[in-house]
C-alpha cells in the first residue's frame, strides 16, 4: 500500500477504484485505527487529486465549447 505522501501517479479511473478500495476498508471497521487513519489520509489526498482533475476536464470542455 502506498504512503499517503507518496501516492502514485495513477489515471482518474485508477484513483476512484482506490478510494472505493479505501472506503470498503474503514466501514468493515477491521482495520486497526493507525491503519484507518493512514487509509483515511490517503483517501483524502486521492480525493483531491480527482476533484482537481474534474475541476479541469470541465475547463477544459468550457474552453471546447466556446472555441465553436
Amino acid at each position: 500500500m502506498p504512503t499517503p505522501n507518496n501516492l502514485p501517479n495513477l489515471p482518474f479511473e485508477e484513483q476512484m477504484q482506490r478510494l472505493e478500495e479505501i472506503v470498503e476498508i474503514i466501514d468493515d471497521g477491521e482495520a486497526s485505527l493507525d491503519e484507518m487513519l493512514t487509509l483515511y489520509e490517503e483517501g483524502m489526498k486521492r480525493s483531491q487529486y480527482c476533484r482537481e482533475y474534474l475541476e479541469k476536464a470541465e475547463q477544459k470542455v468550457t474552453l471546447i465549447q466556446n472555441a465553436t
